[in-house]
């Protein structure tokens, strides 16, 4: 193609004159090219230059590392010598006067029955946490087995003597109670596994407490629930109380606050608030609740 005037460009740039394949918009290809790796360069400088800022942080926060574990060991070596001063101190004061032999040979022996009492007090220690693991063991094996228990108190026990007949008539006792009293739904063998007597029998014939077992923690929590319906029940019926069967610490926790609760009863002036314990075993509270 013949070069001519309307085929020729001026860059901007440079102010080279050339052919229009030698050019881009505005600069011919070289000033693109030259602007292209000056626009590189600064992108290499500034990661350059966050590398040495980033290697710059790391050297100080290493030093200021190295610093401060060479304090750590300037104290562990004081700590070392001011306990070596000491056991020399005392080493002189127990040990006394003598040859160098007889003052070993002692001290031999002071440390000898240092040992024996720490580790008689450190067994003695160790024996007392074994025995609180197994009594919190066997708590908690007892508390799996009474979690599904509970104990009506004052319910009548049947005159008959044979253990069977009194026992067969408790069972009907229950399901009475539980079906028609606290209409609770409850079959004889299939959610009921116990039911039984506490104690023995007294020559005054005092109503023992009855415990029951169910099958299920939900058919027990729906009985505990709709203890209030025994209210209107029937006068014999209505002496009665059911509660959680609890171990011996929860009884003794439940005893103390029972009477916090009368304590803070006592203090009720007003007339209007009542304090009652509330919960299961193992979280029970006090609460208060308005009367009217």
């Amino acid at each position: 193609m013949a070069i001519t005037l309307k085929n020729l460009k001026k860059c901007m740039k440079c102010e080279m004159i050339g052919g229009v394949d030698s050019f881009g918009e505005t600069f011919c290809k070289n000033c693109y090219r030259i602007e292209t790796l000056e626009n590189r360069c600064e992108v290499q400088e500034a990661r350059l230059g966050e590398l040495e800022t980033k290697i710059e942080l790391l050297m100080n926060s290493r030093t200021a590392e190295q610093k401060e574990n060479a304090g750590k060991y300037i104290k562990q070596q004081s700590r070392i010598e001011q306990m070596e001063e000491k056991l020399d101190k005392i080493k002189t004061e127990e040990v006394g006067s003598g040859t160098s032999e007889a003052k070993e040979v002692a001290w031999t022996e002071i440390i000898k029955k240092r040992v024996k009492e720490e580790l008689k007090a450190v067994t003695k220690q160790v024996t007392v946490v074994e025995k609180r693991i197994e009594l919190r063991e066997e708590e908690d094996k007892l508390k799996e087995r009474k979690k599904n228990n509970v104990i009506i108190h004052r319910l009548a026990e049947s005159p008959a003597t044979d253990d069977k007949e009194k026992n067969l008539e408790d069972r009907k006792s229950v399901l009475y109670l539980v079906n028609e009293v606290l209409g609770v739904p409850c079959e004889d063998k299939e959610d009921v596994r116990r039911v039984f007597r506490l104690g023995r029998t007294t020559a005054e014939n005092k109503t023992r407490p009855l415990l029951i077992e169910f099958k299920d923690p939900m058919l027990k929590n729906k009985v505990l629930e709709n203890l209030a319906k025994l209210r209107s029940a029937e006068e014999k019926l209505r002496c009665i109380s059911v509660a959680h069967d609890m171990t011996k610490s929860e009884r003794e926790k439940c005893k103390e606050l029972v009477q916090e609760c009368k304590e803070k009863q006592k203090q009720e002036e007003s007339g209007e608030w009542k304090y009652q314990v509330r919960g299961p075993p193992g979280d029970m509270r006090i609460v208060k609740w308005r009367k009217y």
